[in-house]
């Protein structure tokens, strides 16, 4: 009997042990920032605050439902002495588990104080950080309390349920990089340095002012790192310091040539241009993807602006009726392709 009786005991412990340990999984995305975690006392609201690309910081707010009784995450494992000298004082009930006077509390670990919400209180914790794919769990110990007293200055600790969360969030780019990627990418398309002597600004002049745009984007870069302090071994330091390199590979040698628009006494030998190698199908789908990329911006002037010299240089190559490899199909309608460059170039310029 004495064997059948521990054997129950231990039984009921790991059944007690387990209902009050409660799993809840949470997936966040830059398209899904916020999830609800809803519990018959509590709702815990989680949601995705920031995202560089290689970490996320999570906000955790949580709400009492209960209308009678308190809420309570401690930062420390305080001892049953240390919790009734608390300036508001908590005993424990005769049916919480534990001994007597040797009861401990079960802290939260990324609290910096101890957390009371009354009914209907809002209290929101520390951010927490999560990688990027990795499941990160955070552990929510909650004490449930009841007031006692007429001034409920005192606290009895009746339970606590454990909340696991299970939070796995798909980082993307962050707007910064994805900002500062788009300035990258435009420079290194409008790089276009005429030779020609008629030319205003000179050549040297030309040279100067595109450097001076490659040196302040890779300080803008530079910036963006250090604000963030990302280790060099890190996959955020990585994927910025690439935008570096491609900037450094930037040869403005191989951007040098006539733009095509001052008269000289030589016979005019034709247009030629960086996009008389594309087909006018080609021309059409590089026309069709800056319309689109304008039309989804945030700020269409400013998008708009980027990128009205490389969408004038490809109409212009398709038009021009000294083009050896387009003047000639372009004249007979390009097999289509003419209505439709007309027609998004039009749309580009009408935005």
């Amino acid at each position: 009997m004495k064997k059948i009786s521990l054997l129950f005991a231990l039984l009921f412990t790991t059944t007690l042990s387990t209902m009050a340990d409660e799993q809840k999984s949470v997936n966040l995305s830059g398209d899904h920032t916020q999830q609800t975690v809803a519990l018959s006392y509590m709702n815990i609201f989680v949601t995705l605050e920031d995202n560089d690309g290689e970490t996320g910081k999570v906000k955790l707010e949580l709400e009492n439902l209960d209308e009678s009784k308190a809420l309570l995450l401690f930062d420390r494992a305080y001892d049953e002495k240390t919790v009734k000298k608390m300036p508001v004082s908590m005993t424990f009930d005769k049916t919480f588990g534990g001994t007597k006077n040797k009861r401990v509390i079960d802290p939260y670990e990324q609290a910096n104080q101890p957390m009371m919400l009354k009914p209907s209180d809002k209290f929101t914790l520390p951010l927490v950080e999560v990688q990027g794919g990795t499941p990160t769990v955070c552990r929510l110990p909650i004490y449930i309390a009841k007031f006692k007293g007429k001034k409920m200055n005192k606290l009895i600790l009746m339970e606590k349920e454990v909340i696991e969360l299970s939070i796995e969030v798909e980082l993307k780019p962050s707007a910064e990089y994805l900002g500062l990627k788009d300035e990258v990418d435009a420079l290194s398309r409008s790089i276009s340095i005429c030779p020609n002597s008629k030319h205003k600004p000179t050549e040297a002049k030309q040279r100067e002012d595109y450097q001076d745009k490659i040196n302040s984007l890779k300080q803008k870069i530079d910036a963006a790192i250090q604000s963030h302090g990302w280790p060099t071994n890190s996959r955020a330091y990585a994927r910025y310091n690439e935008l570096k390199s491609k900037l450094d590979a930037i040869d403005l040698d191989s951007h040098v040539r006539d733009c095509g628009r001052h008269k000289t006494a030589a016979p005019r030998k034709g247009h030629s241009c960086s996009y008389c190698s594309l087909s006018l199908q080609q021309i059409y789908h590089q026309l069709d993807d800056i319309y689109k990329k304008i039309y989804s911006s945030s700020d269409r002037k400013a998008a708009k602006a980027k990128v009205m010299g490389q969408v004038n240089a490809l109409y212009r190559c398709c038009t021009d009726g000294s083009c050896s490899k387009h003047a000639s199909s372009w004249k007979s309608g390009g097999g289509g392709y003419k209505a439709k460059i007309t027609e998004r170039y039009n749309r580009i310029n009408g935005i």
